[in-house]
């Protein structure tokens, strides 16, 4: 997790307010301008609109009060989501994990963004780092342990499907497997988390379009076949496995 330092945090605070006030002038010009629209119109309610709401613009009735608490509402949950995703901790949680912090964003868990708040809410998410990582090689181990309900060990030799519709592919969007493993290794050996076009599901994939039948990185070397759609992993980083295999092997 990316630790921000005081300044960073100050900033942050200072533009959010900054921003609050600017959205909350914004409305209030938007409102004396639909008053001048209607007073162009005689006196009648106009449907003219420049920012041309049918493409995603802005719609000049959503501005009374209550729109005006629903914006600011908005941007306070906004400009947590970009505090957390500048820390790095919703990309290396698991989905679930993702989704308690984005359900505590939602009921205003985090309550308002100010320095004090930033800093508690920073100094919770580093005290749960551990149990977030821990989360991540439990669902590792739940894939690619040969028979999970028996609490299995993962193996220095193992055999994973790569198959999606009919061709071979890492990607996340067939199974979350891949980028989970990647994520155990990286985060057990107290490396960031790359960004995807270095990432290992990333080059396994190019490697795979450039018909290469292997591939090496610093964690495993894999053997890729295209008849069963499977990778065939020999780990090489094997401390890393065992911490994967003790954390899943201990979990309820």
């Amino acid at each position: 997790m990316k630790e921000l330092t005081a300044e960073q945090i100050q900033i942050a605070a200072a533009n959010y307010r900054l921003a609050r006030r600017h959205m909350t002038n914004a409305v209030e010009e938007l409102r004396k301008f639909v008053i001048a629209m209607t007073n162009v119109n005689d006196g009648k309610v106009t449907g003219f609109n420049p920012f041309d709401e049918r493409r995603g613009g802005l719609n000049l009735n959503n501005l009374d009060d209550r729109d005006l608490a629903d914006y600011r509402e908005r941007l306070k949950k906004g400009c947590w989501r970009l505090l957390l995703g500048n820390t790095g901790i919703m990309e290396a949680a698991t989905r679930d994990d993702r989704r308690s912090l984005e359900e505590q964003i939602n009921s205003s868990v985090f309550g308002a963004f100010s320095e004090e708040n930033i800093i508690h809410v920073l100094q919770k998410l580093k005290e749960a780092e551990g149990s977030f990582v821990k989360n991540v090689a439990r669902e590792a181990f739940r894939y690619f342990s040969p028979n999970y309900t028996r609490k299995e060990p993962i193996r220095q030799r193992t055999v994973y499907s790569c198959a999606a519709y009919g061709s071979i592919s890492f990607s996340s969007c067939y199974t979350p497997a891949w980028e989970l493993l990647e994520k155990a290794l990286f985060l057990l050996d107290r490396k960031p988390l790359p960004d995807y076009s270095e990432s290992l599901i990333c080059r396994m994939n190019e490697a795979v379009q450039r018909h290469q039948q292997e591939f090496e990185c610093p964690y495993f070397r894999a053997k890729f076949y295209e008849k069963s759609k499977t990778a065939h992993l020999t780990f090489t980083r094997m401390d890393l496995i065992d911490a994967i295999n003790e954390i899943g092997r201990a979990a309820e």
